[in-house]
């Protein structure tokens, strides 16, 4: 019996994007975030006693800044090699865009597979047979998969492949191929990489995505970490899913339906955060809220966003000081019976709700918007828009959601312009 941990997408020295650019993020959780999740993959190699690490592409995060990186790795490597834990790796599409690996030569007790066709390593003590493939450049459109030799009769026959399989929302399309391309191989189990999220594929032959070791940014939320495979007989055991990062990435949907008074509802998010703080097992959490559901104080809300989200982020700041930050609150809820009365009268009130509340989906379709949007880029500096910071003005998705907001904030405005009088 033996076991082995298998692991993907560690982007080594990937900042944590969305974090940064806010004075009140949590520095010290950020700072080198990937390493210390990588620091705890080794020590939990160590721990365990495993046979060999298998990383399943991405590496890296496409080139070094300097040589750090590479330093930092070998030191990682060398904690390995002084349990006699060996390496076995092939190059994902971000490692294949790194053109600084070529000056470090590769640490003793690391295996990186050939990206000029398929190589088998074969590990006759523990009758296993390691058949990967690594990615010649960043973007692989061909099936890799096809490349593969049949399974070796007698032996335990693991495939490592990055790849995006079939494909996966989010995530691009690189060295696609079908399940049955995999399983037709005859392996006992195959170690991808290149999706972010956890998932096993299929469990006869075991087909497994780890996951990445750490989240990055919002859309990668939840336990991050790799699994550990316990194999007898040239059978896989047991496979266990074991978390590996050092600071979460959460979203919570909280209900407001029915809510009247405002201190219920920061009473209902006192009770959704500290359930989530229990959850995270001591990790600072990077969280966004969303407030969903129907309440008569959905309008006061959207009237004033900001004021409402530093409320909450200094009820996160009481509950978990530097625990926890608040990245985002989205005010999803709707005060629907005040909106319907208003919009029913025919006066200056419900004529001017109804021109806002008819404002295209389409930010193309909005009238005057592109213009203004083109006046922003003549007077804000062109590295103000990229993907790291506070309004990404050449994203789609980010346009819609600030015109879907400043909508809901008009209206919210308009319809509670009888109660707080303020600017």
């Amino acid at each position: 019996m033996f076991k082995f941990i298998h692991a993907a997408d560690i982007h080594l020295d990937s900042p944590l994007r969305g974090l940064s650019r806010y004075e009140s993020a949590p520095v010290d959780a950020i700072r080198n975030a990937c390493r210390r999740a990588f620091q705890n993959l080794v020590g939990l190699a160590i721990e365990e006693k495993v046979a060999f690490v298998l990383l399943a592409g991405d590496l890296y995060d496409g080139d070094w800044k300097d040589y750090s990186t590479g330093i930092f790795l070998s030191r990682q490597m060398g904690r390995l090699n002084q349990h006699d834990i060996q390496v076995f790796c092939v190059a994902g599409n971000h490692d294949a865009a790194n053109r600084m690996t070529k000056a470090l030569d590769t640490p003793s007790n690391m295996k990186i597979f050939s990206a000029g066709k398929v190589e088998t390593v074969k590990l006759e003590e523990l009758s296993t047979a390691i058949h990967g493939r690594s990615f010649k450049s960043r973007h692989v459109d061909e099936n890799l998969a096809t490349g593969f030799c049949e399974a070796e009769k007698g032996v335990f026959n693991i495939g490592l492949l990055h790849t995006s399989l079939d494909g996966r929302e989010g995530h691009a399309s690189y060295a696609p191929c079908s399940l049955d391309d995999l399983i037709s191989k005859g392996y006992q189990y195959w170690a991808l990489g290149h999706i972010h999220k956890q998932e096993i594929v299929c469990k006869d032959p075991l087909v497994v995505f780890p996951g990445c070791i750490q989240g990055r940014h919002i859309r990668e939320s939840g336990p991050k970490g790799c699994v550990i495979v316990t194999v007898e007989d040239e059978t896989v055991k047991e496979i266990e899913k074991i978390p590996l990062d050092v600071l979460r990435w959460t979203q919570i949907q909280i209900d407001m339906t029915d809510i009247e008074e405002r201190r219920d509802i920061l009473e209902k998010i006192r009770e959704a955060v500290e359930k989530e703080q229990i959850s995270a097992e001591d990790r600072p959490l990077a969280m966004r809220i969303k407030l969903i559901g129907t309440t008569k104080l959905s309008d006061q809300l959207a009237a004033f966003p900001e004021r409402f989200e530093q409320q909450i982020k200094a009820l996160g700041a009481e509950i978990a000081g530097d625990q926890l930050w608040i990245e985002r609150v989205e005010n999803k809820t709707q005060g629907k019976y005040d909106l319907e009365t208003a919009l029913a009268d025919d006066n200056a009130l419900g004529k001017l709700l109804k021109s806002i509340i008819s404002t295209p989906n389409d930010v193309e379709m909005i009238d005057g918007l592109a213009d203004k949007i083109a006046e922003l880029r003549q007077k804000v500096p062109p590295q103000a828009f990229g993907p790291d910071t506070i309004i990404d003005l050449n994203d789609e998705q980010t346009i819609k959601r600030i015109t879907q907001e400043a909508q809901k904030m008009l209206i919210g405005r308009m319809l509670s312009s009888g109660g707080d009088n303020e600017n």
